[in-house]
């Protein structure tokens, strides 16, 4: 089984937010901009798609630091998916988007976000301290 927080799982975890955006922009075409969700779409769909590619450029070269606008974006992605969830449950005749893709879309990424933040943490831990960047011990003032 693919573990969502090492290198493989993360990149998987950056395709798969892309596919799902992709898959929102293009139902959004077709049957979503009816319920006034077209602004709000595009924005968090391509902040999505270019979040994932800062996630797979961040695990292929090990800079957990590259990990925060995917994870920003996942965060504005999963609130756009409860947003159409409660729009498609109030409007007729569209409910059935919401247990085909926005729940399974919307938990994938809350397990894909919260792998990725244990992967942050991990390699933030194992990252060396940076000696360069102490001040000389000659200028410190005691506080005594």
């Amino acid at each position: 089984m693919l573990k969502l927080d090492t290198k493989a799982g993360i990149i998987f975890s950056g395709i798969v937010s892309i596919v799902f955006a992709i898959t929102y922009l293009v139902l959004m075409d077709y049957h979503f901009w009816r319920y006034g969700l077209y602004d709000l779409g595009i924005h968090s769909s391509s902040l999505q798609i270019l979040g994932s590619i800062s996630l797979i450029i961040g695990a292929c070269k090990h800079k957990y630091k590259f990990f925060v606008p995917w994870m920003i974006t996942t965060g504005f992605f999963i609130y756009l998916m409860l947003y159409l969830a409660i729009i498609l449950l109030t409007t007729d005749g569209s409910w059935i988007f919401v247990p085909l893709m926005v729940v399974p879309i919307a938990a994938y990424l809350s397990c894909a976000l919260y792998s990725v933040q244990k992967a942050l943490d991990r390699m933030r831990k194992e990252e060396p301290p940076a000696y360069s960047n102490l001040s000389d011990k000659r200028g410190f003032i005691n506080h005594i």
